[in-house]
């Protein structure tokens, strides 16, 4: 199973679009409050689901707020890629035991890649390999899309090639 660890703020939902979008006069958020993501982002995202075939769980804040169901309705209503699975527990501020947490629950094995604007301090040491930050003013952009295919595709390889 692969999955895509995602963050939503300076991922999806980005400072550049954000200007644009307070420049034009269009909102910034839907009409339940919540920002708007970057289409650009929305598709890189949609090309790693595409070439990978992961689903999404969500690490973003949001979880807070939103819980698992409304953050589902919300993918479904903007038509996002992919499935979003599920969102690591809210047991931590610390991203990587969140994420640990998660994977030590799931009950398939997992393949895995993080895409965070957080640095490596807020991930375990053996996450960093799967990890694509990106930089908050754009959000995922190709070169993130492209280091997150790589990463589940060797890890996927190596995977394999174990058994």
């Amino acid at each position: 199973m692969n999955i895509i660890f995602l963050d939503f703020d300076g991922v999806m939902d980005t400072a550049s679009y954000d200007s644009f979008l307070s420049s034009n006069g269009l909102p910034e958020c839907d009409d339940n409050g919540r920002p708007v993501f970057d289409p650009k982002c929305i598709e890189y995202l949609k090309l790693i689901i595409d070439e990978t075939r992961a689903d999404v769980v969500v690490t973003s804040d949001w979880k807070y707020i939103d819980k698992y169901e409304g953050l589902l309705q919300m993918w479904r209503d903007r038509n996002m890629p992919g499935f979003l699975t599920d969102i690591t527990p809210n047991v931590s501020k610390h991203r990587g035991d969140e994420i640990d947490l998660w994977l030590k629950e799931c009950k398939n094995e997992c393949n895995y890649v993080i895409i965070d604007d957080l640095d490596e301090s807020n991930f375990n040491t053996h996450q960093l390999e799967r990890l694509v930050v990106v930089n908050p003013l754009v959000g995922l952009d190709i070169q993130a899309a492209e280091q997150a295919i790589n990463i589940i595709t060797i890890n996927k390889q190596m995977n394999n090639s174990d058994k």
